[in-house]
Parts: C-alpha cells; structure tokens; sequence
C-alpha cells in the first residue's frame, strides 16, 4: 500500500506539530501558577511530558528511518509499540486536562474582574483541543498500522520487522546480494595426435614468433620421405600389409596365379586360341624384306642375327611350309 508512507509523513508532522503546541501552553500556564502555592494543574505537568517525549522522538525517528536503511526504529513493530506509548500518554494528558477544567472552572470562563484566572481558563480549553487531537491523530496510525500488519502476515508475507517504506515498496533492500554474471567455461583447443610424417596443427595460442605463419590446413598432408627410409625403388609397386610381395625385375614374366591359363608371348608367336573362341581370318603378318644375307650399303659384313621364326604352333604362318 502506497498510501501508508504518506499517512505516517502526515502523521508525524502533525502530532510534532501540535505537541509543540501543547509544550508551550503549558509552560506558560505552568508559569502563571508559579506563584500560587494552593493551586497545582496536574494537566499542565501530564502535557508538559507528552509534549516533550512527542516532540523529541518522532522527529528523530523520522530522520533516521530516511538517512539509514534497516534501523530498529523504523521498523513496524517498534513504530506500533511506541504510538501505544504515546497514544496512553496522550489520552491521560486529555483525560485530565477535561478533569482539571471541570474542577476549576465549572462555569466557563467568567472571571472577567481576574484576567489572569480567565486567561488560564482559555488555555486550559486549548490544551485539551490539541491534546485530544494528538491522541486521535496517534490512535488512528497506531490501528491503521496494526491492521496492515496483521493482513499482511495473514497474506504470507510478514513485515514486522521491515520499515513502513519497505513494506510499500515490497521488501527490504539487501545490498550483500550483487548481481553477477556466471562465468563462461574456458573452451580448450583440440589437441592433435602427432604422427611421423604429418605436418604439426597451429597451436591455439597464435603463430609462432619466429618464421612466417604457415596456413591451417584441416586435413593432414603427407611428406615423401627420402629414398631408403621405407619408399619403394622406382618402377616398382609399393606393397601394403597383409599383402603377399610379388619381386619384380626388369624382363621377367609376371607371376601366374592357379587357374589362370600360362601365356608365353614371343616376337611373331600367334596368340593362343581357347575352344569356344573364333579363330580371326584376316591374320596377316607383316612381311619384311629384310634378309639376314643382305649386305648393307657399306659393304661391312653384318652381325649374326637371332632367329625369329614363329614358335611352331598349330597354325603355321602363310609362305612357309
């Protein structure tokens, strides 16, 4: 409730107001009787101590509740148990201050040949005015508190120990508690596994200081090693495990498997025929002028030359018998 912060501003400069009031009328009338050793207003004495008692502690508990957070006396509790103090000392000083007035002046103020005596009658009627004011004004804040009080704890919500400004405003302010932000986790960068022959990940961190930054390359490349550190001879075919090794030379016929029929190729040899398979017609092999007798242009006699008759197979080639 908003309007609770307003209504207690209002209250406590009002009652401060009319307990300043109070405080001086009786001092005055307190001085009037001085010299009258009969006459002693127990109403002067009662307002002079609600008076003072009012005017010192409302002011300063007003003060202190805007120039420090969480004082004891600004909280709902100890305000609703000292307007009850000041609520009893108000309704004595009004109750004996009707009591004093109808004992002294039952008349009225009719002492018009003592004007001293008529002018305490008037101020004995503004007494107990004001005092009667203090006292609904401070009654009316005490039950008004009391009541949002109560509502409030039977709601769930209990302030008794929280000011009047703070219940309006939905609760108390807790400076300990600071917002931060969580912390974000620290990503770690991904370590690669270091294998011969593989070019090295950039670190995380940044490129090295010395040399020039090489370009990250997610894919790893391989290097040739030199020749003698586990690469192949060329011309050959390197070899991978669980693979039996076949030995190459230069020349040499290449290795049969079972099954697969063996084929012997010679210079001018007819390629075997298999059953099943049509024997080409238009076989014609090339025929050469050249003789092994002929001598050549220079007259020099020519090297023996190897035999390349055909390998005698089922079909002879045309021309010879």
């Amino acid at each position: 409730m908003a309007i609770i912060p307003l209504l207690r501003t209002i209250v406590f400069a009002l009652v401060t107001l009319l307990s300043l009031v109070v405080l001086g009328i009786c001092a005055h009338i307190e001085y009037l009787t001085s010299g009258n050793s009969s006459t002693y207003l127990s109403f002067a004495a009662f307002g002079l101590a609600s008076a003072c008692v009012t005017v010192v502690t409302l002011p300063l508990f007003f003060i202190l509740g805007h120039a420090r957070r969480g004082v004891f006396t600004s909280m709902i509790i100890f305000e609703i148990i000292w307007f009850l103090v000041l609520w009893v000392l108000w309704v004595a000083t009004s109750g004996d201050t009707v009591v004093d007035k109808a004992f002294y002046f039952p008349d009225g103020c009719i002492f018009n040949n003592y004007p001293t005596i008529n002018q305490i009658c008037y101020e004995v009627t503004v007494v107990e005015a004001f005092a009667f004011l203090n006292f609904f004004a401070v009654f009316f804040y005490y039950d008004v508190l009391v009541l949002y009080a109560i509502i409030s704890a039977i709601r769930g919500r209990g302030i008794w120990t929280m000011s009047v400004r703070e219940a309006a405003n939905g609760g108390p302010y807790n400076p300990a508690i600071v917002m931060t932000q969580p912390p974000y986790p620290q990503q770690v960068a991904p370590q690669y596994a270091q294998y011969p022959g593989f070019q090295k990940a950039p670190s995380a961190t940044g490129y090295p200081s010395t040399g020039s930054p090489q370009p990250y390359n997610a894919y790893p490349q391989q290097t040739t090693p030199p020749v003698g550190q586990g690469q192949p001879y060329p011309g050959t075919q390197q070899q991978y495990p669980g693979v039996p090794q076949q030995p190459q030379y230069p020349g040499a016929q290449q290795q049969q498997y079972p099954g697969d029929p063996q084929q012997q190729q010679y210079p001018g040899a007819q390629q075997q025929q298999y059953p099943g398979v049509p024997q080409p017609d238009n076989f014609n092999p090339v025929q050469s002028n050249y003789s092994p007798n002929t001598q050549s242009m220079g007259n020099n006699p020519l090297s023996p030359q190897p035999n390349y008759n055909s390998y005698p197979g089922p079909y002879p080639p045309q021309g010879q018998v």
